[in-house]
C-alpha cells in the first residue's frame, strides 16, 4: 500500500507540476474552476504528495517547501507566457495551512495506531 500512495503521490505531483507549468490559457480563462481555489486545492494535494514521497521530512519542512515551490512556479510562469501572481502564491500557502492544519487534527486521531499499540 505504502508503494502505491508513494506512485499516486509522484505522478500527482508531476501531473500538478506541468498544468502550472505549461504555456498557454489558464484555468481562469477556460471556465472550468475559480483559479485561486485550483492553486488552493492543488497545493494541499502538493503537500499531500510531498508528504507521501518523504515520510520522514517534518511536515512543517514539507509545509515550507511546497510553499517555496509555489514561488518558484509564480517565477517561472513569468518566462512561459503565463501571468505570475501574488494572489496565487497566498492562495498556494492558505492550501498548504489547511492540509497541514487537516494532517495534524487527522493524526490526533490514530485509531489504528493506537488500537495496534495496545496489542502487542
Amino acid at each position: 500500500m505504502r508503494t502505491f500512495l508513494r506512485v499516486i503521490g509522484a505522478v500527482l505531483l508531476l501531473v500538478l507540476l506541468a498544468l502550472m507549468l505549461a504555456p498557454g490559457g489558464t484555468i481562469e480563462s477556460e471556465k472550468l474552476i475559480w483559479d485561486k481555489a485550483a492553486h488552493f486545492i492543488a497545493f494541499g494535494l502538493i503537500l499531500w504528495s510531498l508528504g507521501v514521497l518523504f515520510r520522514r521530512l517534518p511536515r512543517t519542512w514539507a509545509a515550507l517547501l511546497a510553499i517555496a515551490l509555489g514561488a518558484a512556479v509564480e517565477v517561472i510562469q513569468g518566462y512561459v507566457g503565463r501571468d505570475p501572481s501574488w494572489g496565487d502564491l497566498l492562495a498556494d500557502a492558505l492550501g498548504v495551512a489547511t492540509a497541514l492544519l487537516i494532517w495534524g487534527v487527522w493524526r490526533r486521531f490514530r485509531p489504528r495506531e493506537a488500537f495496534q499499540a495496545r496489542n502487542v
